[in-house]
């Protein structure tokens, strides 16, 4: 009896220590991602302050740059994420992760990786992006030991 209370000891720490390993504002991300995987343009623009910048793949986009390039299509995105750290100093909070999308068509299947970092600030009671960088990883290309976690939302 003894061993099964702190095995579930064990794995009721572990849990919670993986749960704190997600910031909260992570889900301003998570909601952006889902936007995109919708082609739900004013839910994207609901996640970014008035500021925001991308820095994709060696451009630089506003919100409108990224809303024009997320089109209706015949394919279906599903994101995954990997947190490698964060830091959050009151209402500002820096992220850095990478992103899996899986791209299925009919029979085609397609997966794009980056490794990308944000900046959220909480306005009005809200996180909301006010920068991201993004680096997309040559097609092939996995990081080793990085687990990717499907998005919930």
């Amino acid at each position: 009896m003894t061993r099964t209370f702190f095995g579930l000891l064990l794995l009721f720490v572990t849990a919670s220590c993986y749960a704190d390993k997600r910031p909260e504002a992570f889900n301003t991300i998570d909601k952006l991602f889902a936007a995109m995987s919708n082609f739900d343009h004013q839910a994207m623009r609901n996640t970014v302050t008035d500021s925001f910048i991308l820095l994709e793949h060696g451009e630089i986009w506003t919100i409108e740059d990224l809303v024009n390039v997320v089109k209706p299509a015949g394919y279906t995105r599903t994101n995954y994420f990997s947190i490698i750290n964060y830091e959050q100093q009151g209402e500002l909070l820096t992220v850095n992760y990478w992103n899996k999308a899986n791209f299925t068509q009919k029979n085609k299947s397609e997966d794009v990786i980056w490794l990308e970092s944000a900046v959220l600030a909480k306005v009005d009671g809200n996180w909301l992006l006010r920068q991201m960088h993004s680096t997309r990883l040559p097609a092939g290309k996995t990081p080793d030991k990085v687990t990717f976690i499907k998005q919930k939302l």
